[in-house]
């Protein structure tokens, strides 16, 4: 009896590849996902002991075909969103008005929009983005780290970049602290070293509605050629009423009848787009490339319809802030 209290309520199956969202309802098909879970992690656990061997990532990632590396950008803002998917039911009006906040700023130019292949896990998102590459393990502490010398931090450095790092969670979770050096990420900052550490509910770790200031304050600081890396945080599952501070979709709607989890998502990604876009009207993002991307499509576990979100791709936008 223990151990099943324990599967069901206490497993941790972060990191979990939900991307075949089976189609189950109610508790028992609940319960399914979360035995399915659970063999995912076993598998997760032993890869911890096996090196990562880093592969090319045949699609490419967002970052580096919209930045021009020859020839790159003075101030770079670089944001894998967490959980930011390409919602299928209603697309066109939703998908559109979840990045309308930043696109209404007048001194912000869209220069692209669209999407991406992307693989599960957050961290697979990272060194598809910063690296153009994939692991077969996800324990990237083993290295080897001779691959990180193409990751875009450590191409930026050379030509002189200022590179940062930002992450509302701790440096021990998926050993960032050990392999973000490596990709180039030397001044890192990690839960709590904010000025505002407010926990939000959704992920052990402090709130981006607050975090953002620090990284404004970072931009507008930086001297000269400025690259910063932000990994969002409270976007993640569970998507948490209590991290939304005002709603732009009314989740009573028919819409999202069944689709209860994915209307909070949407609402926190506006929430994100709204507060970036706010930033930005306050003067912190000027003469500023900002690329968005998510890292891999939101998990969907409790929602009657597991198929609100397309499965292996994200969405992108990169706008120039004048």
């Amino acid at each position: 009896m223990l151990y099943l209290v324990f599967s069901v309520f206490f497993y941790d199956y972060r990191g979990t590849d939900l991307s075949d969202r089976y189609q189950t309802v109610g508790w028992w098909g609940s319960y399914y996902e979360v035995i399915k879970n659970r063999r995912f992690n076993m598998e997760f656990f032993w890869l911890g002991t096996i090196k990562p061997d880093f592969y090319d990532w045949p699609h490419g990632g967002v970052l580096q075909k919209q930045i021009d590396m020859q020839h790159p950008p003075k101030k770079i803002l670089f944001v894998l969103n967490e959980s930011w998917g390409v919602f299928i039911p209603d697309h066109g009006s939703v998908n559109a008005s979840v990045v309308a906040p930043l696109l209404d700023v007048a001194n912000v130019q869209m220069l692209a929009q669209g999407e991406n292949p992307a693989l599960h896990s957050t961290i697979m998102g990272e060194i598809r983005e910063l690296c153009d590459l994939k692991a077969k393990s996800m324990n990237f502490m083993l290295g080897p780290f001779d691959k990180f010398k193409q990751c875009v931090p450590n191409q930026l450095q050379q030509q002189g970049y200022e590179v940062q790092a930002f992450h509302a969670s701790f440096a021990k979770m998926y050993n960032r602290k050990v392999w973000y050096p490596a990709v180039g990420l030397q001044q890192t900052r990690f839960f709590p070293k904010f000025s505002n550490i407010q926990h939000c509910h959704s992920f052990p770790g402090a709130c981006d509605f607050n975090l953002i200031h620090d990284i404004s304050a970072a931009n507008k600081s930086a001297k000269d050629k400025s690259f910063i890396y932000w990994l969002t945080l409270n976007t993640h599952h569970p998507y948490s009423e209590h991290d939304i501070l005002s709603y732009a979709y009314d989740c009573k709607q028919p819409l999202f009848e069944g689709r209860q989890e994915a209307c909070r998502n949407l609402n926190l990604q506006h929430q994100f787009f709204k507060i970036l876009a706010d930033e930005i009207k306050a003067g912190g993002f000027k003469d500023t490339d900002i690329v968005v991307v998510g890292d891999h499509s939101p998990p969907i576990m409790f929602d009657k319809y597991k198929d609100s979100f397309k499965p292996d791709s994200v969405p992108f936008i990169h706008v120039r802030v004048h």
